[in-house]
């Protein structure tokens, strides 16, 4: 399990300190506020550590980092957060009890200074799912994003990877045919592929991702990493914004699979500026769950981001969610009332 992460100077942040819950972790914030930096570097140092030799792990580490954060000319030092002079940097992650540390400054080139406290590589299967779906442009991205040199994040990349694995032999147990099925009924059909493009099918046919909506084919994704065992106990999904292109009236489900997954062993990591998801966690959750909810937020004084944390979404209200849904509601109040909308 990720159980701390601590930042010094690291992209956004001055310091930062936060423990995590086993279960789903939900972040939310002001853009800017370093919510997806935090999910890509805790996949970053995951992935990289994963099935690596432990002497092969600091050259791993820096690596990964380089390729999910593309820094301009590959320079890390441009991570360290902008202040005059020099700037040292450092990242601890701690892990099943063991840390991972890391260190440059702000004129660091190519390679972080690691130390890995692991004496064995690291098996667990780690997911990151970017705001844009990848899927439909699958087709060739493999070949192009190995042999050119191409502006995506390596997470588009891992993502397209890890939906062709292909599916686990024998039958699946039951938690997993039932999250299939959930989201079969949803989809209305299953995911199949041909080559390098992915299709829909169901009782019309086979429809081509490229046809269908983003929303479905996020789903559409998850039922592949469900069924091919890219997420089972013990593995770790960070998702980016798992709202985007979504209709908020299935954010339910998605909500219910990851709640799901959470008591599988799945430990969840989701950054979201939508209201929906986080009263659906809230609402959902029962003493089975474990969820923590974060917000990030700038001091008004020194500007340095900060953050409170809680088992429930009051224990962050008031947030800059719920302002902007307590606005909306205050303005149609006042229209109703014939008054001025401010």
């Amino acid at each position: 399990m990720l159980e701390r992460l601590e930042l010094e100077n690291f992209t956004a942040f001055d310091k930062l300190d936060m423990s995590f819950s086993p279960g789903i972790n939900l972040f939310i914030g002001e853009n800017g506020t370093g919510k997806t930096h935090i999910l890509k570097i805790l996949y970053a140092v995951l992935a990289a550590l994963s099935g690596q030799k432990p002497t092969d792990q600091e050259v791993a580490i820096s690596d990964k980092v380089n390729a999910v954060f593309m820094p301009w000319e590959g320079n890390l030092g441009r991570l360290a957060k902008r202040k005059p002079g020099t700037t040292n940097t450092a990242i601890h992650i701690t892990k099943d009890s063991k840390r991972v540390n890391m260190s440059f400054h702000n004129r660091t080139k190519r390679k972080l200074e690691c130390s890995v406290h692991w004496d064995m590589p690291v098996k667990d299967s780690s997911i990151y799912i970017p705001v844009k779906e990848m899927l439909a442009n699958a087709p060739g991205f493999h070949s192009l994003y190995k042999e050119h040199m191409i502006h995506f994040a390596e997470v588009y990349a891992d993502i397209v990877r890890k939906a062709f694995i292909p599916p686990k032999k024998g039958q699946p147990s039951t938690d997993r045919s039932g999250l299939m099925e959930m989201i079969r009924k949803v989809i209305e059909g299953k995911v199949i592929s041909k080559g390098e493009h992915f299709f829909l099918k169901n009782k019309h046919g086979e429809l081509e991702f490229d046809l269908l909506a983003e929303g479905m084919r996020k789903l559409g994704l998850l039922w592949l990493l469900i069924q091919n065992g890219a997420l089972l106990e013990g593995a770790k999904l960070f998702w980016d914004e798992p709202e985007a292109n979504l209709n908020p009236s299935m954010i339910k489900t998605v909500a219910e699979i990851l709640l799901s997954l959470q008591k599988s062993g799945v430990q969840v990591f989701i950054a979201t500026h939508s209201y929906v998801v986080l009263k659906q966690f809230d609402l959902l959750k029962t003493k089975k769950n474990s969820v923590r909810f974060f917000e990030l937020y700038r001091d008004k004084d020194t500007q340095s981001i900060l953050h409170r944390e809680g088992e429930s979404y009051l224990d962050i209200v008031p947030n800059k969610i719920s302002d902007a849904y307590t606005d909306i509601y205050d303005a149609e109040v006042h229209r109703r009332l014939g008054g001025p909308i401010t």
